[in-house]
């Protein structure tokens, strides 16, 4: 079983708690215990003096008066007054011991002061002299061990109860900060199994709400990028999907006719049109082939930047396509200004070529296509047969056709406009189109340097 962070804080906490707590209370007992010891021998050393200077006075007092008592006399009623007071002594000159009711033997140094355990009963003695005599002095101060047990006791039980306070409270407030983590560590475990609807509690100002946001911006960015992964995948499919249906009709044409050929006997004229078509669906597959290339260069490869002059650009668009457009009869004129764009020329002009061939196409006998600079905007106009508006939201798909028929007719792939919209995104420029069916298109470029 696996220790949950809050439960090792818990428990270290707790004893780190215990261990500071009861030291500081034995320390506090040892302390007070101390002091009261002191005390006592402050206390005791204080009635022995006055015990012993009474002693000496009333000794010195009845020998002057020439008191034929004998020094016993006075010993033992010094003796039988202070036991009533917990207080025992006794006298000894050099040789004997005089008078003494001490509870048990004590033979010690002049001067000195201990404790001497007697029966189970702690005395403190101290050793002195009094009129000629050695005085031992020694007081029952067996409530000090009685009061250490007490106090010992009384903080014991205190360490308990707050101990036990502590476990409780330290229970609920773990409980209840890590509650953050806790619904973190569900989050990711829903993450895991595949859910990333599912966010993280971002209530609160503490470093926890900052670690929620900050994992719900990471799983945002997360679905992001998943869901652009996904649309990557669709489009890849989809252009896959649609070029393998594009190569289909050629290859299947070219493999006709080349049976056609080889297994039929046929005129000049019949194996001069069979060839014809064969060499047309070639050069379809040639021109699908080289877009691709283009786009993905593009694609995977900046292009070099220089200063363009995008109205020359548009004029050789307008010379490269004026036969076209006099084949078509259709009017290709070019209104320009002077304008200057960073760019590529050679990649600028394929983008033109492409979008004024398109509007060519567009176009019926009679029909004009304009094509327009200034400042930093261009545009090709056209008056041809124009699109809806589901047909502007797929126009720039790859193999996407307005008019499947007629671009096949005339050699088309349905891959310019991708490549147009790759050129214009590699320049960081803007393309839009507005168009009206059976009115015509406006294609806009607007070049942000």
């Amino acid at each position: 079983m696996k220790i949950r962070f809050w439960q090792k804080t818990y428990i270290l906490t707790l004893i780190l708690f215990l261990v500071c707590l009861n030291a500081g209370i034995i320390s506090l007992t040892l302390f007070t215990h101390s002091k009261s010891v002191r005390s006592a021998e402050e206390t005791a050393g204080a009635e022995e003096y006055y015990i012993a200077r009474s002693f000496e006075r009333d000794l010195e007092d009845m020998l002057a008066a020439g008191a034929e008592q004998s020094p016993m006399l006075l010993m033992n009623s010094y003796g039988n007054f202070y036991a009533q007071r917990g207080v025992f002594l006794a006298f000894k000159n050099e040789a004997e011991t005089i008078f003494s009711n001490l509870p048990a033997s004590i033979d010690a140094a002049r001067g000195t002061i201990f404790h001497k355990n007697i029966d189970g009963v702690r005395y403190i003695v101290i050793c002195s002299e009094a009129g000629g005599y050695k005085l031992t002095f020694a007081k029952n101060v067996e409530s000090l061990d009685s009061e250490f047990r007490a106090l010992t006791l009384t903080y014991v039980l205190t360490s308990i109860v707050i101990s036990a306070l502590l476990a409780v409270l330290l229970y609920f407030v773990l409980r209840k900060l890590s509650r953050p983590l806790e619904d973190l560590q569900r989050t990711t475990e829903s993450i895991e199994e595949g859910d990333l609807s599912i966010t993280a509690d971002e209530s609160g100002r503490d470093e926890f709400a900052l670690l929620a946001h900050s994992f719900n911006s990471m799983i945002g960015t997360i679905k992001a990028q998943l869901s652009a992964l996904e649309e990557n995948a669709e489009h890849k499919q989809m252009l896959v999907d649609n070029m393998a249906h594009e190569l289909r009709t050629p290859l299947t044409v070219i493999r006709g006719y080349a049976d056609y050929l080889e297994r039929v006997a046929v005129s000049e004229e019949e194996r001069f049109a069979a060839a014809r078509y064969i060499i047309s669906e070639a050069e379809r597959l040639t021109k699908m082939s080289e877009i691709l290339l283009d786009t993905a260069y593009i694609r995977e490869n900046p292009p070099e930047m220089s200063e363009v002059e995008l109205d020359e650009v548009l004029r050789g668009t307008v010379e490269r396509l004026s036969a076209k457009a006099r084949e078509r009869a259709v009017e290709l004129v070019c209104e320009t200004e002077e304008a200057t764009v960073r760019g590529n020329a050679l990649l600028l002009s394929m983008l033109f070529d492409n979008l004024a061939d398109n509007a060519l196409k567009a176009c019926a006998a009679g029909g004009r296509v304009v094509m327009k600079c200034s400042a930093s905007r261009a545009s090709v106009e056209d008056n041809g047969k124009g699109m809806s508006a589901d047909e502007l939201a797929h126009v720039t798909e790859p193999f996407y056709r307005t008019d499947k028929s007629r671009s096949r007719s005339e050699g088309g792939v349905g891959l310019g406009l991708a490549l147009c919209r790759n050129i214009v995104e590699a320049h960081g420029a803007n393309l839009r189109f507005e168009s009206e069916k059976d009115k015509g298109t406006k294609i806009f470029l607007d070049f942000t340097t």
